[in-house]
């Protein structure tokens, strides 16, 4: 919350809901993993009453298709209730099926947005909604909902997720709803 105008934003004084302006959101990607290496290494859920630990956001997973062949894009998910350790271990039953099977993991964090004074609630909204706009543009084949209609920006006009670090085929930018023309 923007303390001067009591408007909600990210501090620039641009991206507010009420306004119908742009949200940016920068994911700091980081990978190629194993599963067996997140499901041993990304448990840090921070600590009580806050849970601030960084391992949390955005995975992509990447493995071969029996149509689409190697290194395809099959699964875009989130974990935000749960660390990605957690999250995995729900993946593992399928995942030891496939071939080839490499996790890039996603966090989104903004100071001016993102803090514990609201129980996480707004992050937890930016990443649902990263997660809803990544899948529907690139349409991973395992993903089925948030497939067939386009997301809602929750009351922005557009939505700009900045990818950096290894975002493996995720391209630089994704703009919603522009790229969706």
């Amino acid at each position: 919350m923007n303390e001067s105008t009591g408007q909600v934003g990210t501090g620039t004084g641009r991206e507010s809901p009420d306004n119908g302006e742009t949200l940016h959101l920068e994911v700091l990607w980081s990978g190629p993993f194993t599963i067996e290496t997140v499901i041993s290494e990304f448990d840090n859920e921070g600590t009580p009453p806050d849970y601030g630990g960084e391992d949390y956001g955005l995975y992509q997973i990447y493995g071969r298709h029996i149509l689409c062949g190697p290194d395809t894009l099959l699964y875009i998910g989130q974990a935000t209730g749960q660390t990605f350790c957690r999250r995995f271990r729900q993946h593992e039953h399928w995942l030891r099926n496939e071939e080839e099977i490499v996790i890039y993991l996603g966090r989104i964090y903004d100071s001016h947005r993102h803090a514990p004074s609201d129980l996480w609630k707004r992050w937890g909204a930016d990443v649902r909604l990263a997660e809803c706009l990544l899948i529907y543009k690139y349409s991973p084949n395992y993903n089925a909902v948030s497939i067939s209609d386009p997301p809602r920006l929750g009351g922005y006009r557009c939505v700009d997720l900045i990818h950096r670090g290894e975002r493996r085929k995720l391209n630089f930018r994704d703009s919603a709803p522009v790229d969706w023309v």
